[in-house]
């Protein structure tokens, strides 16, 4: 060695490279240090010093392979890789080429172990750069220039040998089949070593030259991926080695959407179409995995082997892109496709059948059958995403149709996963039946738990990616096609397009829809038995209480949706099957009730019910879709069945909903009998008022012109009286139902919640609601709810105000108003009878006397949600006459949490749903004055208190969020359409009066809530919307009435929401700081408060620098660079020295003078690039009162010239 080593590292590289030292952690430690001295000390050493090394050390373990212990050895052929990397960028192309060689050379030697196997698994590992890469302390320039030159020659140099290694096993394991084992060992470590390269490419995050993702992987925005396997024999050397990822965990923007594509198999670019879609290759996967599987025999190899085969082939299952698949000079882009879809639908056709051959059911079958399914899903996702470029008949052909003309296996494949689907079902179905419930339940909670069902899950996704693909096609080509087109089309019947294939491809739908439905109604049948079963052996054991648990029809969401999916391809047997169930079910309760002698048959009871409350969520789902932004319809396959029925009692759409109706009318009126109470299920009695829910608004009253065509028999059973139809006897049908079911299942909360959704969602059906309350049942209603309240669950007093008051704006004008007055008087009622005591203020704290306030309070919410034009100004008047109550309360528990929370409450429904532009200025100026009342009472309270708590538990979250709420809804109701405070949308002296408040409601916040509190996730995310709202609509107020210290604490939030891990926060922050800075650029500082005017000054400042460092030197969303730099501008141009101060330490950073000069250069650039831009002239030139921000499209080019460029030199791992 020559003389440039010191003699610490002469030393350590003396100890490593003695093979007998009887030290092993001693040569593992001196390989670390030479690691850490080649990368400190590269620039001394120069490259051929640095090479000499390297090359030395690989000869070492060549020659020492076997004898070093293992994790010597491992350490060795990392540090080999490490050196490697930090001379790649310095290395002449002939140099790389050679050692690359090198070990693809040791590689197919086979030596064992295989050095360059080893080496070359943490070379993939170090380029990659992800958490499994060495700290260098190096740009990601360098990172990147590494990972672009070594991907598209030299990894796919070392995968095809690793394939060779592979290939040649294969051979050896197929002639030692009838031979003694001797070299088993050697055979199942080489396939594992080649596995994990193969492994590592098929994850590898290929780099483009697309010039947006070249910027994106700039700022971090993708997430590498890792399997969780590794190369090491030994991980000692990784547990102080992984530092952060360079590309972060986190998620943001749309890149929450993209991860399920774009986290699969990379897009491999066109140089590595030879290899990888080469029929022989695709295939060996396959066999390797087979070949793997006896490998098992050897403890020591087998957790990998066998699991990194069927790694690789769910990655190989989703390959993807056009460069993989782009046209070579002899076959096109869709033959290409075609012949890889046929070699993967082949082999894998040969892994369901074997699977299907194997008990599905036995813990050491999950691996197979959990990856089988995921290749499955991969394959098929994946290839109906890919367009197909041929052209019949006029029309591109579908992915679907492409993929059965143009592979010969794809009926039969298509046809083997949908009996794998069934046999996974069976299968579940079967454990329920067998020795292994028992275990399964204690270890899994029940059968869904079970990899079977996530197995059955995998697939369900699929098959319902193939079906939405044809009823797509179906409904855009319905769209789009004419009558004379759809004739001419017709004629060419024996051509292969896409009506023919997906006409024909529907039926084999239909008739595999059948058999899957059929083997999941079974299971969930059994489900139902065994859930039974081991309730009755838990009865009298502590339980879980149930309505804290998720409903059924939430939790198993996805699969009653692809129930309905299959359902709907044949709704006449599917109904028909269900309408049986449910009817059949339904006598037997008849029976049971008119049989019951004693509680013997309770167990058949809590069965039917079970079942019946499964069959009814199958018909809920089937019938109707669910929908919160759109208008719900009735399904099409619904409306084209219906048209094909003759009448209402041919109609089982019809008869299942009449059937539901039966079935609540049976179970209440069983229950009503004291006798027969403990037979009721207010299980089942919520799922149908569910079902009703989901179904009633959509098939009652419908209106005809939402329909281009709409079945008779629909329109007889559920349409208005003036259509011939019966709707308005089935919705009187569904009040008596309501009114017996608060009369049988008072004390139920969950059941009566229902109801009033329900009532509610009927409610937003102006024909539905006009109907009820035209009933003789509505007035008998209200007069039971107005009595009886005190009686029922005081949750849901508020929801019970809500419907009423709701249904009741339908009604007359008369009749609405006396209905109005008997909601006020029960809600002020329920005051006066606590307020009213003489003896209240001694009593105040007494438990029924809080409650009957939180109830009061609570009916006071619900009557403030149902505000609307109708009842605007009663709901106005009430307020006003409320708020002194509501001042009193919190002025008399100011030391309490309840009280004072559900009055926030109120404020905030008060804001949200009193639309203030619909009454007189002098109205408008009364609620801002008792809105800031009611907020200035709040903070006196909180003001009693001694500092704010750090209390993060859910009540004291809520409380703050309702709060933020609460004036964030005002500025939006005050605001209305105005761009902002410089042209209100109403009076200016009422808008000022509105900007005092909601300034003050902002002052309450941070004064009432400690400063934990509003770092809080969910509670920051409001604050800053609030504060980018307040900073839009009012920076005068803002300036006039906000305290100093409170803009220092405003100040802070926006500071914490640079760069912060959820996406809105940091959007809404940047637009604040834009928005801010622009402001106090364009109208100066002058007429602040000196105090003001040096909180300004120094917040400023921590502004610019904790957003320049994070767009220099942090992983940062692509999608934020255009905010967040338009932020970083106008702070510089509020502060250019202290812009250009924070410059020089950057410069001052800088290791290398070129780097320097690099980053002057760079800087200068950007400056000439800011003097010119029109976005910054604007804001300087503006003569708005409030300017608007810099437009960050206008900055695009330069800013991120400037960052990547930056970024490039400055961001270091």
């Amino acid at each position: 060695m020559h003389g440039l080593w010191s003699q610490q590292s002469q030393a350590l590289f003396e100890a490593a490279i003695d093979a007998n030292s009887s030290v092993p952690t001693a040569k593992f430690f001196a390989l670390r240090g030479i690691k850490e001295a080649v990368i400190t000390r590269y620039s001394v050493l120069g490259l051929a010093e640095v090479l000499a090394l390297r090359d030395e050390l690989f000869q070492l373990a060549l020659e020492n392979s076997r004898a070093v212990e293992a994790f010597v050895l491992d350490s060795l052929c990392w540090v080999v890789a490490v050196i490697t990397k930090r001379a790649w960028v310095d290395m002449p192309e002939d140099q790389k080429a050679l050692f690359t060689q090198k070990l693809c050379d040791d590689i197919v030697l086979h030596n064992t172990p295989c050095i360059g196997m080893i080496t070359a698994t943490y070379l993939i590992d170090e380029i990659a750069g992800g958490s499994k890469c060495s700290q260098f302390r190096l740009p990601w320039e360098f990172h990147y220039t590494c990972k672009t030159t070594f991907e598209n020659t030299h990894m796919l140099q070392i995968f095809e040998a690793a394939l060779k290694v592979i290939h040649r096993q294969l051979q050896r394991s197929t002639e030692m089949q009838h031979t003694p084992v001797s070299g088993s060992h050697t055979i199942a470590y080489e396939r594992r070593s080649a596995l994990h390269i193969a492994d590592r490419v098929f994850n590898w995050a290929f780099t483009s030259s697309d010039e947006n993702k070249v910027i994106a992987a700039s700022f971090g925005h993708s997430k590498s991926r890792s399997t969780g396997t590794s190369a090491k024999a030994s991980q000692h050397h990784g547990s102080s080695e992984d530092l952060e990822d360079m590309d972060s965990d986190e998620r943001s923007g749309t890149a929450i959407f993209e991860d399920e594509l774009q986290s699969r198999t990379p897009i491999f670019p066109r140089n590595w179409q030879t290899l990888l879609l080469n029929k022989e290759v695709l295939a060996m996967f396959f066999l390797v995995y087979e070949a793997a599987l006896g490998d098992q025999m050897h403890a020591y190899f087998s957790p990998g082997s066998s699991h990194l085969a069927l790694q690789c082939l769910v990655q190989i299952s989703g390959i993807r892109g056009k460069e993989i698949f782009a046209a070579t000079s002899t076959k096109s882009s869709d033959i290409l496709r075609a012949e890889f879809a046929q070699v993967i639908m082949r082999n894998q056709l040969q892994m369901i059948r074997h699977v299907c051959s194997m008990n599905l059911t036995s813990e050491g079958s999950e691996d197979i059958v959990v990856a089988t399914t995921q290749m499955i899903r991969r394959f098929i996702e994946t290839q109906l995403e890919e367009p197909s470029t041929t052209i019949v008949g006029n029309q591109r052909l579908h992915s679907l149709a492409f993929l059965v003309i143009g592979v010969p296996e794809a009926h039969e494949y298509f046809g083997e996963v949908s009996k794998f689907i069934c046999m996974l079902l069976n299968s579940a179905a079967g454990l329920l039946q067998s020795d292994m419930l028992q275990r399964i339940d204690d270890d899994f909670g029940d059968v869904d738990n079970y990899f079977v069902m996530q197995a059955f899950d995998e697939l369900a996704s699929a098959w319902s990616t193939v079906i939405n693909e044809i009823r797509e096609w179906e409904y855009l080509e319905e769209a789009t096609k004419s009558g004379e087109q759809a004739s001419a089309h017709s004629s060419t019947d024996k051509q292969l397009d896409n009506q023919s294939v997906l006409g024909s491809f529907m039926h084999f739908l239909v008739t595999t829809a059948y058999l899957i439905r059929s083997e999941y109604i079974q299971l969930r049948m059994l489900i139902c038995e065994d859930s039974v079963a081991s309730s009755s052996q838990q009865e009298g054991s502590l339980s879980i209480d149930q309505g804290l648990l998720a409903k059924d029809y939430v939790v198993y969401e996805d699969q009653l949706q692809f129930f309905a999916l299959l359902a709907r391809l044949d709704v006449r047997t599917s109904l028909g099957r269900l309408y049986e169930n449910l009817c059949s079910r339904c006598n037997a309760i008849q029976n049971e009730i008119a049989s019951a002698e004693s509680s013997s048959n309770r167990h058949t009871f809590d069965l039917l019910h079970e079942q019946m409350q499964w069959i009814i969520m199958m018909i809920g789902f089937t019938l109707c879709d669910s929908g919160t932004s759109e208008r719900v319809l009735i399904p099409k396959p619904i409306l084209e069945y219906s048209a094909s029925c003759q009448g209402t009692e041919q109609n089982l759409a019809v008869q299942c909903i009449m059937a539901m109706l039966k079935t609540l009318e049976i179970e209440l009126s069983s229950s009503h009998t004291s006798s027969n109470a403990d037979y009721g299920s207010p299980l089942l009695v919520e799922t149908l008022f569910w079902a009703l829910r989901r179904i009633g608004p959509v098939y009652i009253l419908p209106d005809l012109s939402d329909y281009h065509r709409i079945s008779q028999s629909i329109i007889t059973a559920f349409g208005r009286s003036k259509d011939g139809g019966n709707g308005g006897v089935v919705i009187r049908g569904i009040v008596d139902l309501i009114k017996q079911t608060f009369d049988i299942w008072s004390a139920e909360e969950d059941v009566l919640q229902m109801c009033v959704s329900l009532m509610l969602e009927l409610g937003q059906r102006t024909a539905i609601a006009q109907e009820i309350v035209s009933l003789p049942q509505f007035t008998l209603l209200m007069e039971f709810f107005t009595s009886n309240i005190g009686s029922l669950p005081e949750a849901i007093h508020g929801s019970i105000i809500e419907a009423l008051a709701l249904l009741a704006c339908h009604a007359p004008p008369a009749d609405h108003e006396q209905s109005f007055l008997k909601l006020k008087a029960l809600i002020l009622n329920s005051f006066n009878q606590v307020v009213r005591k003489s003896d209240f203020v001694a009593q105040q704290q007494d438990a029924r006397l809080v409650n009957q306030l939180l109830g009061g309070l609570d009916m006071i919410d619900g009557l403030l949600s149902a505000a609307n034009f109708r009842n605007l100004n009663a709901i106005f008047a009430l307020f006003f006459e409320i708020q002194p109550l509501l001042e009193q309360l919190l002025a008399m528990y100011s030391c309490d949490d309840e009280i004072p929370c559900q009055v926030v409450q109120v404020m905030e429904s008060a804001s949200r749903y009193l639309d203030i532009s619909s009454i007189s200025d002098e109205h408008m100026v009364r609620f801002s004055h008792g809105f800031r009342g009611l907020l200035q009472q709040y903070q006196k309270s909180c003001s009693n208190l001694q500092a704010p708590q750090p209390g993060n538990d859910i009540e004291s979250l809520s409380k703050v969020r309702t709060l933020i709420s609460a004036i964030s809804y005002l500025v939006h109701n005050e605001m209305g359409f105005a761009s902002d405070e410089s042209s209100p949308s109403i009076d200016k002296a009422v808008s000022d009066d509105y900007g005092e408040t909601e300034v003050f409601g902002l002052y309450c916040v941070y004064i009432t809530a400690h400063s934990s509190q509003l770092l809080a996730p969910n509670v920051l995310r409001m604050l800053m919307q609030l504060i980018s709202e307040m900073v839009q609509y009012r920076i005068p107020s803002l300036l006039r009435w906000l305290p100093a210290n409170v803009w220092g604490q405003m100040l802070d939030t926006l500071l914490a929401g640079i760069n912060h891990d959820i996406y809105d926060i940091g959007q809404r922050a940047y637009e604040a700081i834009s928005k801010l800075a622009a402001y106090v650029k364009v109208t100066g500082v002058g007429n602040m408060p000196d105090n003001l005017r040096s909180i300004f000054s120094h917040g400023f400042k921590q502004l610019l620098s904790k957003l320049l460092w994070a767009l220099l030197f942090s992983t940062f969303d692509m999608e934020l660079v255009e905010s967040a730099g338009s932020a970083l501008v106008t702070l510089g141009l509020l502060d250019p020295g202290h812009f250009q101060s924070c410059f020089s330490e950057l410069f001052a950073q800088a290791e290398a003078a070129a780097f320097a000069e690099r980053l002057s250069a760079t800087l200068a650039k950007f400056n000439a690039d800011l003097e010119s831009s029109d976005g910054v002239k604007q804001l300087l030139e503006t003569t708005k009162p409030i300017p608007d921000p810099i437009d960050g499209a206008m900055l695009r080019q330069p800013l991120f010239e400037f960052l990547v460029n930056t970024r490039a030199v400055l961001r270091t791992k």
